[in-house]
């Protein structure tokens, strides 16, 4: 069996998606046992899944300190009373202590609404992503279930041999559907473009907003009536006419 072929063939995917029939998952299960590329494969691809769970979480808001200590400050009220020196010497201890409690006090407070919005945001993030993934999972079925649909595995070349993407296209509506399973993070003034190849001529099938593939894995590019394969590269911001960059993945139907 060709182990690369096997990773490619799109089994992972569905395996960790919980689109794998019960035959599907133990000849994989068995496969990682007996394959460490397998094993690497579906774990690279559940960490891809599990690391956008976490990567949108929102900090506390930089002003939260300095609106707990003003609201402490304007908890205290009381009358002045003028000590004496010998009375002002013999509790000059309970104003240390006394100032500590209050920093340790503002401490505890800040931590704990720090943690307390933290979770609340780790939560709300991680509502929307399940949400996005069952979505996708439903996206994915049908694409899989129908007749009309071609998948090509695209596998990571020299440049990022970790890289991989997965391509489905209708042959009959011509749309066009990217998974980008994995894709290191493009730098500011970077984008990757997808390429359908017909004939060894590319073909521009649109830019991947890496924004957008954080919220929405499988992202609908551009449509394409003939393919023999699709290739990924990373190009200047907004594209080329022509592939000018990179070439991270490519895969043939």
């Amino acid at each position: 069996m060709n182990v690369q072929e096997y990773i490619s063939s799109g089994i992972i995917e569905s395996y960790v998606l919980g689109l794998a029939s019960a035959e599907e998952r133990s000849e994989l299960e068995n496969m990682c046992k007996q394959y460490s590329e397998v094993l690497q494969a579906r774990i690279a691809f559940e960490l891809s899944l599990e690391k956008l769970a976490m990567e949108n979480a929102i900090p506390p808001s930089a002003d939260m300190k300095s609106k707990i200590f003003t609201q402490l400050d304007s908890s205290f009220s009381g009358k002045i009373i003028t000590m004496q020196p010998a009375a002002l010497k013999s509790m000059s201890w309970l104003k240390y202590t006394a100032a500590a409690c209050v920093l340790l006090l503002a401490g505890s407070i800040y931590l704990n609404i720090s943690l307390i919005n933290k979770n609340k945001n780790l939560q709300n993030n991680y509502e929307n992503t399940e949400s996005e993934l069952s979505d996708m999972k439903k996206d994915i079925k049908i694409l899989q279930q129908s007749p009309n649909v071609k998948m090509a595995s695209m596998k990571g070349l020299l440049v990022s041999p970790q890289s991989y993407a997965t391509v489905y296209w209708d042959t009959t509506s011509h749309d066009v559907y990217l998974l980008a399973n994995n894709l290191p993070v493009p730098a500011s003034d970077k984008q990757y473009q997808l390429w359908a190849i017909l004939d060894g001529k590319p073909v521009d099938l649109g830019m991947l907003d890496f924004d957008l593939k954080q919220k929405k894995l499988l992202v609908h590019m551009k449509n394409t009536q003939g393919a023999q394969a699709f290739a990924i590269t990373l190009e200047k911001k907004g594209g080329n006419s022509t592939p000018q960059g990179t070439m991270y993945v490519m895969g043939k139907l």
